[in-house]
């Protein structure tokens, strides 16, 4: 299948996105001399910007590849969920956003300065697990929109929304839905994704999930323990700039394309969107993982957390994989 081919099936997958989101907030300046009051640089604000992120960032890759995304999240009752949820309506992105006041919204807010170089990033988040009447809500939203995906993807960065409850319910109604789950875990809650389609992990959270320092050489050794250890149908560990090493019913090595990397956050998002679409639309298959990589180098050349242009698109769309 060529890499055109694949990118017109993933236009008609359907996704739903359950995760945690967040807003995550610019503050870019120019450095103009070193403080008075301390050794650290002053800048002048220039401007200010602010995107869905998280959970929401990956369903705003689904959009991007033109595939068709549900979100479901976890927010606070507080103005950083109110512009979360104009961002996201800008967007034109569907979501069911479960609002809790006695939590606030998750914020990742970065000082840039002189167009690229991040000094200091402060983060507003509440990771306390999704309980009682919010679990229970978070389940109902999503239990009908399982019925109506093509893969469901759980993008988990332990801020609550998937407690180990709430994905033991989703796993369940995946399963009866015969549905492929998705996952970008974190090592901490590795244990409840047990059965899951694809579990993706990046180099260090599966050297904390391994209980050793995971090498390129020994990446593909580990996948393999992993996946069993894990009962998946494959495990993904990502390595920056030397690719990815995948586990499943075949195993291989996918090689990343040497780019410039201006930015690396919100590259995981990237990838595992990719991989959920993929998996939606032609099941396991290297060109998921080649699509995925390539993907993620396209954005990393961005400074802040974006989903592919249509440049980017149109660049990946006339590369051979």
């Amino acid at each position: 299948m060529t890499r055109a081919e694949l990118l017109d099936k993933i236009r008609g997958v359907r996704v739903l996105v359950i995760g945690d989101v967040m807003l995550d907030e610019y503050i870019f300046g120019r450095a103009t001399r070193i403080s008075p009051e301390a050794p650290v640089m002053v800048l002048r604000q220039e401007r200010t910007s602010a995107v869905p992120g998280g959970a929401a960032n990956v369903a705003r890759n689904v959009a991007a590849f033109g595939a068709s995304a549900h979100l479901v999240g976890l927010v606070g009752d507080d103005a950083t969920s109110d512009r979360l949820e104009q961002g996201l309506a800008a967007e034109s992105l569907t979501c069911s956003l479960i609002r809790d006041a006695g939590r606030v919204t998750s914020c990742k807010t970065r000082i840039i300065a002189d167009g690229r170089h991040q000094v200091v990033r402060i983060d507003h988040e509440d990771d306390v697990p999704a309980a009682g009447p919010i679990h229970d809500q978070i389940i109902e939203a999503a239990r009908p929109e399982i019925d109506r995906c093509d893969v469901v993807l759980l993008s988990d960065y332990t801020k609550g929304c998937l407690s180990a409850e709430v994905v033991r319910s989703l796993l369940q109604a995946a399963k009866a839905a015969w549905k492929p789950v998705v996952v970008n875990a974190k090592p901490s809650s590795l244990d409840s994704y047990r059965g899951a389609t694809v579990i993706s992990l990046n180099r260090s959270e599966a050297s904390a999930a391994a209980g050793v320092e995971i090498t390129s050489e020994s990446a593909g050794e580990h996948a393999r323990k992993l996946r069993e250890r894990h009962r998946a149908d494959a495990l993904v560990i990502t390595l920056g700039d030397a690719g990815m090493e995948v586990a499943g019913p075949s195993s291989f090595r996918i090689a990343a394309p040497r780019v410039e990397v201006a930015d690396p956050a919100g590259a995981g998002d990237t990838v595992i969107a990719t991989i959920a679409m993929g998996i939606g639309a032609i099941g396991f298959g290297p060109e998921i993982f080649e699509l995925a990589a390539a993907a993620a180098a396209r954005v990393v050349q961005h400074v802040g957390v974006v989903a592919p242009s249509e440049s980017d698109l149109a660049s990946l769309r006339h590369q051979v994989s």
